[in-house]
Order: C-alpha cells, then sequence, then structure tokens
C-alpha cells in the first residue's frame, strides 16, 4: 500500500468560542485574512500536496461553507480535487470526526489538517517522515509558537509523551494540527464518540505502540485563537513582517488593502494598516486606523474607528476602539 495520502481531512467543525463575536456570524474557518478564508490557505498547500480528495466537517453554520463552495452540502473540488463534506450534529472532536469520515477516506495514510490556523507546513517532509517512521501516526511539530505540550524524542523520531500524562522528561514541542494516521489508527478510535486525537496517542503509547513526530520550523505558523491575535496578523502581513503565499483564488498582488470596489470619501482620514473588504464605505470625516473592515461593513461620517474589526453588514458609529462591531 503507498506510504503517500490520497485523502485530506481537514478540520472545520470547531466552535471558535475564543474568537467570538468574530465567529457569531460564520465558522472560524471561514473567518477572513485580508479577506481569504482562512481555511483556504490549508486547502491549497493541501491541493498542491497531490492528494486525490479532501474531506471536511462542519458543524456549527454549516450553510455558511456556501461561501467558499458554492455546491454545499454537495460534493465539490478546490483546485481540481474532489471534496467531500460530513456534518456533526453532535461535535465529535478531532479524533472522533476523523472516525465519523472513515467511509470516505480513501484507502492508505490520510493526512490530517486544522483548517483553522495560519499555517505552512513542510507537507512533503511530513509524507517523507511517515513514509520512514512506519509508526500509526507522524506528527507535524515546532520548537515554539504555542504551547509545548508533546514529548518528543529526536534520537529515535518518536513521540514519547502529550500533557506530561506519562511522565517523561523528553523535550516538549508544539503540535501544529498537522499529522498523518496510518488507516490502522482508525480502528484505535471509538465509532459516535466526542474524542480528541490526544486521548487516543496515549493510549497507543501506553500499549507500546508508536507515534512519530518531525521538527518542521519553517514556514509561518499561527494560530487564530482570538481578537488580539487576528489582529496581529494583519498588522504584521502589512509590516512584511509575515509573509504567507495565498491561495489562486486570492486576488493579483494580496493582501490588498483597499478593495477595488470599497467606498471611501475623500473626506475620510484612513491610517496605519487598516483593510478594506469589497463594498465597505468609510463616511466623510470618518476617521479610521489599523482596523480590519470586512465585506460590506459600513463606518458612518464623523465616526472613529481604531484597532477593532466591523464585521460584514455592520455599522460603526461614534467612537469605536479596541473592540468588535
Amino acid at each position: 500500500m503507498s506510504t503517500v495520502p490520497r485523502t485530506a481531512f481537514v478540520l472545520c467543525a470547531g466552535w471558535g468560542e475564543r474568537l467570538q463575536p468574530l465567529t457569531n456570524q460564520i465558522p472560524k474557518p471561514l473567518v477572513p485574512i485580508c479577506g481569504v478564508p482562512l481555511c483556504e490557505f490549508a486547502l491549497a498547500r493541501i491541493a498542491a500536496a497531490g492528494v486525490e480528495r479532501i474531506v471536511i466537517n462542519t458543524h456549527r453554520l454549516p450553510g455558511e461553507f456556501i461561501r467558499l463552495f458554492p455546491e454545499y452540502p454537495e460534493p465539490s473540488r478546490y483546485a481540481g480535487v474532489p471534496v467531500f463534506f460530513r456534518h456533526e450534529e453532535v461535535l465529535l472532536e478531532t479524533a472522533g470526526g476523523l472516525k465519523n469520515v472513515e467511509d470516505l477516506l480513501l484507502p492508505g495514510p490520510v493526512l490530517v489538517h486544522n483548517g483553522d490556523i495560519l499555517a505552512e507546513v513542510d507537507l512533503a517532509a511530513l509524507i517523507a517522515a511517515h513514509a520512514r517512521s512506519g509508526a500509526l501516526c507522524t506528527l507535524a511539530l515546532r520548537s515554539s509558537g504555542g504551547e509545548l505540550r508533546v514529548a518528543f524524542d529526536a534520537a529515535s523520531g518518536l513521540v514519547t509523551d502529550f500533557r506530561g500524562k506519562l511522565g517523561t522528561t523528553d523535550p516538549r514541542f508544539l503540535y501544529t494540527g498537522v499529522c498523518i494516521v496510518a488507516p490502522e489508527f482508525l480502528s484505535r478510535i471509538p465509532s459516535g464518540q466526542p474524542v480528541s486525537f490526544v486521548p487516543v496517542w496515549l493510549e497507543v503509547l501506553r500499549a507500546g505502540g508508536r507515534i512519530a513526530g518531525v521538527v518542521l520550523d519553517g514556514g509561518v505558523w499561527r494560530d487564530i485563537g482570538n481578537i488580539g491575535e487576528y489582529m496581529r496578523v494583519h498588522a504584521d502581513l502589512a509590516a512584511g513582517t509575515v509573509h504567507v503565499d495565498p491561495p489562486a483564488t486570492a486576488p493579483s498582488g494580496w493582501p490588498v488593502w483597499r478593495s477595488p470596489d470599497a467606498e471611501i470619501d475623500p473626506a475620510a482620514r484612513l491610517t496605519g494598516w487598516t483593510w478594506c473588504g469589497p463594498g465597505c464605505r468609510i463616511g466623510a470625516g470618518a476617521r479610521v486606523a489599523d482596523s480590519v473592515l470586512w465585506a460590506g461593513s459600513r463606518v458612518e461620517p464623523g465616526a472613529s474607528v481604531t484597532n477593532s474589526v466591523i464585521r460584514e453588514g455592520m455599522i460603526a458609529a461614534g467612537e469605536v476602539k479596541g473592540t468588535v462591531v
């Protein structure tokens, strides 16, 4: 059996509670980064890696995926790759979500990728590491960038602990939310139950099974986990301290900070890195600084908006500072 994944499973069913109220309108994987849905960065890289099928799970506000896939919930395509959807009435978490799509997976290992991270994980290196490891799973790890919860022995290439549950003292690394699982791993996951990967991985380790890892520190990795990080990634893109390859569907020259059809009154004043989405309107005398204006948003004449997000269809009036409208 081939060691190259034919299927990718993209996790898009989370609640996005830490990003509320941004996620009150749309699921977290669809939250726009300079206008591009967050999960599309992952989808573009996955499609380029040569998989033959993409499977996406949904839970909250599933109808909003029609923004990216007009055929939703029917099977669709992304960059020529067939895309299948599976809705979870009850949120099944990471491992439970994978088990729930078992019938949609093509034979062989599966590439699993969180849909709510902005990441440039070297998928080719991960695939090669999994082929070498012979393990049930191979995790893409990083040395920094978030909580270091995965104990990893570089000499053996094996993961030895998660969250300190087994008491090992090996160096800790960040799990990127990207891994490859062998088809045999799915038999370890209980059917129809909400369960994350961590307890299943711990079971494997306790039983003497092998979970491999590979440290991939290159490229961008950002967990857009809260409003502050959402604002920071826009600021970093504007400053040029973060460079992300956009999907082919992004506007030429992305990130484009002023959408061509944004209506900005000549008497309005924009400063800092403000991103103005399609169809947004900024009235006369308004002042906007270091903010994100989603498509179809409006800033009233004379309003002052600083370090804020104005969501789709929302109106900012008066003084708006450090908040989400």
